[in-house]
């Protein structure tokens, strides 16, 4: 158990600054028990907006319990702020570790971990009538002794409405801050992305009663980042809704994600990634069977990048992930289970139950160990005697935060 009290807590380190500047995910110490935890402290006077979903998020974690779930440990208010306390993942989100170690994409074998570990969470959340509605990499934590949990549970929507299941939902996920959401989207959820969603969270469970679908889209993200991943579905606004086959959809672009280390629809317009994924089109595992083409010139690099725009943009880091990409060949089943999780027409996607069962994943022996399979990525240390840590409690209201992960919970 831990307390619900601030002063058993000291603040270490800060993580990063996570939901369009309303919160600070920080490092901290629990002083009873001498242990490594992780505190989001939101900033009640800029979240008033907000406070149901804050709210709605909190029961969320709280209802449930999963090992591939974040699990949520206690929350307090001190001040004028609200703290919710979680396990410390030592190794930040997948998105974290993308950006700064493997440009490329992770080893197939670390990818097959990571989306078991995904699809074990989102089986346990389909059961309980949940759809996650927001499965991306910065949302797919990694602790220390390996284990995957994945978070954003602030997204979630429930299949029950009043007592009854509902078969399909109708409404967005809530909107992040820079739209990027909408590169995870189904082709479903996308055709009702200009609603304005009220909730954050709902439920397959309305009054009681479980729901087949649901219609109301996810509450936006802040940049609305959030629709790359969502299903075509989802973002469609009919009458049929979307249901958890909508999750399954935002797999298959997280396996694209964790594969190729780019987030799929990134540099395409929003109008445009739209209408694509209602007509169909689908991001691919990029190797030499996909992406066989030679980089370009010279001359063409420096005429689409900027050489000095930094690591990844440049004219010389563009050649050598194309020339790495057609280089490689990843493994027919990968292609297959990215493909099967991408298909248009919701019915033809496995469930998440069905997709454990793939060949994919039989690579995977009991001895795997994550980190190890990632052995250039460094931890999460807390230093609590650094003297910018010993100042933080005093100077917290005064310091400008400056975002340095995606780490998300």
């Amino acid at each position: 158990m831990f307390n619900p009290d601030f002063n058993d807590y000291q603040l270490t380190s800060i993580i990063t600054e996570c939901c369009g500047g309303v919160a600070v995910v920080y490092s901290a110490l629990y002083k009873p028990s001498n242990q490594n935890v992780a505190i989001k402290r939101y900033f009640v006077d800029k979240t008033k907006e907000n406070a149901s979903l804050i709210q709605q998020d909190i029961l969320t974690r709280k209802e449930l319990q999963h090992a591939n779930i974040l699990p949520y440990l206690t929350s307090f208010v001190h001040g004028r702020e609200l703290y919710v306390v979680s396990p410390l993942m030592t190794f930040g989100s997948c998105r974290d570790i993308l950006d700064r170690y493997f440009h490329e994409g992770l080893p197939e074998l670390a990818c097959a971990i990571v989306l078991r570990d995904v699809l074990q969470a989102l089986q346990y959340l389909h059961k309980q009538l949940y759809i996650h509605r927001s499965v991306r990499a910065s949302h797919v934590l990694v602790g220390a002794n390996g284990g995957v949990r994945l978070s954003g549970l602030r997204s979630a929507a429930s299949l029950v409405l009043r007592g009854r299941r509902q078969r399909h939902l109708h409404q967005l996920p809530p909107p992040d801050h820079d739209n990027t959401n909408l590169m995870w989207l189904s082709p479903e959820l996308l055709e009702q992305v200009h609603t304005q969603p009220q909730l954050c969270a709902a439920s397959l469970v309305l009054r009681g009663r479980r729901q087949r679908h649901l219609h109301q889209l996810p509450p936006p993200d802040h940049n609305n980042t959030n629709l790359m991943w969502l299903s075509p579905e989802l973002l469609e606004q009919n009458l049929k809704g979307y249901d958890e086959k909508s999750d399954i959809y935002s797999v298959g672009v997280l396996c694209c994600e964790l594969g190729n280390g780019a987030v799929p629809f990134a540099e395409v317009p929003s109008t445009l990634m739209l209408t694509e994924k209602v007509r169909g089109s689908r991001p691919q595992l990029l190797d030499c069977s996909t992406f066989p083409e030679p980089c370009l010139d010279d001359t063409e690099m420096k005429s689409m990048y900027n050489t000095d725009s930094g690591v990844g943009d440049s004219a010389d880091a563009v050649c050598r992930l194309r020339a790495l990409y057609a280089a490689r060949k990843l493994s027919d089943t990968f292609h297959h289970l990215s493909e099967l999780a991408l298909q248009r027409d919701p019915d033809k996607r496995p469930s998440a139950t069905q997709l454990l069962n793939h060949p994919f994943f039989k690579q995977i022996r009991k001895t795997d160990y994550l980190p190890g399979l990632i052995g250039r990525v460094k931890p999460i240390k807390p230093d609590p005697n650094d003297m910018s840590a010993l100042l933080l409690q005093e100077k917290l209201s005064e310091m400008e935060i400056e975002k340095t992960t995606e780490w998300d919970f």
